[in-house]
């Protein structure tokens, strides 16, 4: 062999071998996005929905608390919005979480239904604010809506521990 066929013949392993390793990089690289994907719509987005849930329910009692302890009725129509927007929002978590289907069946359901639970009692306690009835309202915030609440942070804290879980994997 000349020197001509030798450069050329090297030269062609050369980028032979450059192609099939490009061609692997790739496939890694595609391998890594799915697995990189399937984090930030699964654990990642499980995660964030309860920890989201958390602070809505939180705000929205925070609020239901003010307006019990408020006496400018011109502010309660405030109020109420915000609880709301924030039932709202949870209510968007929520269903985002189950989308996921990484939370157990049962689970999902008592943590929904512990949260429907919680807001309906925070309509009630509105309702008997809105009434006048503020002792009422104070009353039930104490002997309902905190346990109500307890409860929900408790199953969040369930979900919060299988998807910290999920996210370690």
């Amino acid at each position: 062999m000349n020197i001509k066929q030798k450069l050329n013949y090297g030269y062609t392993i050369v980028i032979a071998l450059m192609i099939v390793s490009g061609i692997f990089s790739m496939i890694g690289l595609s391998s890594l996005y799915g697995s990189l994907n399937s984090f930030v719509d699964g654990a990642n987005r499980a995660d964030t929905a309860v920890k989201i849930c958390r602070i809505d329910v939180n705000i929205a009692a925070r609020c239901i608390r003010e307006m019990a302890l408020n006496d400018d009725t011109t502010a309660y129509a405030d109020y109420k919005e915000k609880v709301e927007v924030r039932l709202t929002e949870v209510g968007t978590e929520l269903q985002a979480l189950k989308e996921t289907g990484l939370i157990e069946d049962s689970l999902y359901q008592k943590y929904s239904q512990s949260l429907n639970v919680w807001g309906e009692i925070g309509y009630e306690i509105i309702a008997l604010i809105e009434a006048g009835e503020d002792d009422k309202a104070i009353e039930m915030i104490l002997t309902e809506c905190t346990p109500a609440l307890d409860e929900v942070i408790a199953i969040s804290q369930e979900i919060d521990v299988e998807t910290d879980e999920l996210m370690d994997k």
